[in-house]
């Protein structure tokens, strides 16, 4: 994925930890740059009478997850990646029967694929757990008796 330079390029590496969100970026970033949706507090289109719903909608889902990716919190970059896309989806749930057909296929986010990613993460790692506790146990060089 190529973040647009209208975005702050620091949260394109943030952005790429999570698959369902680098797939919701590569798929709305140009309708984000064009209604200028590029940083935290883009919801300029909020109040106005002239934006349809689909483009509220998108502002608000751009500001929730540019909020968890700019903001300086303490969170590690995965748990940005996790919460913006949670954000996203939170806010598609609530507003997608508003949405128009095409607005509700492009905004939508696959949720499922970051539990399956955060699952096979906590499994691979109770794996490398086990085998580096095993490992250390071995007696090696430094533990022979002489």
């Amino acid at each position: 994925m190529f973040l647009d330079s209208k975005f702050n390029s620091s949260i394109e590496s943030t952005i790429l930890l999570s698959k369902p969100l680098t797939n919701w970026f590569e798929i709305n970033q140009e309708a984000m740059v064009y209604f200028e949706f590029t940083h935290t507090g883009c919801l300029h289109f909020e109040n106005s009478s002239c934006a349809s719903d689909d483009v509220r909608i998108l502002g608000r889902m751009a500001n929730a997850a540019l909020s968890y990716l700019e903001g300086n919190s303490t969170f590690t970059p995965k748990e940005k990646a996790a919460k913006a896309t949670q954000a996203i989806a939170e806010i598609y749930e609530s507003n997608k029967e508003i949405l128009s057909g095409t607005a509700k296929i492009l905004y939508a986010i696959n949720i499922d694929a970051l539990e399956k990613d955060e699952l096979i993460e906590k499994s691979t790692s109770k794996v490398l757990s086990r085998k580096n506790g095993i490992k250390n146990r071995r007696p090696g060089k430094g533990h022979r008796n002489h």
